[in-house]
């Protein structure tokens, strides 16, 4: 299930582009313990459809969530068009490609590779650094 959503770091790595996560469908979540705040946390993350705030509390027990994407949400965040030098181009994928390109191929901007979640987080990365979205 973890390579069907996005990496801590990269959820970090969106979120430092501004992305609103508040619309995550997946939560990365590890359970704290201890008596005080300032104790290290040592738990693993597992994948969870609930916020932290669903999750059951008891005692010191408390549990750290960090919001993920999934490939739906990311779908979804993805404008179906961007103007590529004042060019219209349209948002076309498929298994092993993502891509924005003009009706007359002339502009485009276009990602390879065989994993379709990968090539849509990058593909939202360039449009976040280049002011798309």
């Amino acid at each position: 299930m973890k390579d069907r959503v996005l990496s801590i770091q990269k959820m970090q790595k969106l979120k430092e582009l501004g992305i609103d996560d508040s619309k995550a469908k997946m939560y990365w979540v590890r359970q704290v313990n201890g008596t005080s705040i300032n104790e290290p946390i040592d738990g693993e993350f597992f994948l969870s459809l609930h916020k932290g705030e669903l999750l059951m509390r008891s005692g010191f027990m408390r549990f750290e969530t960090i919001p993920t994407f999934t490939l739906q949400d990311i779908i979804e965040m993805l404008p179906d068009s961007v103007e590529i030098n004042e060019v219209p181009c349209y948002l076309d994928f498929g298994k092993d490609y993502v891509e924005y390109i003009s009706d007359f191929e002339d502009q485009s901007f276009i990602l390879f590779g065989d994993n379709m979640l990968e090539n849509m987080y990058k593909i939202l990365i360039w449009l976040l650094e280049n002011k798309y979205i």
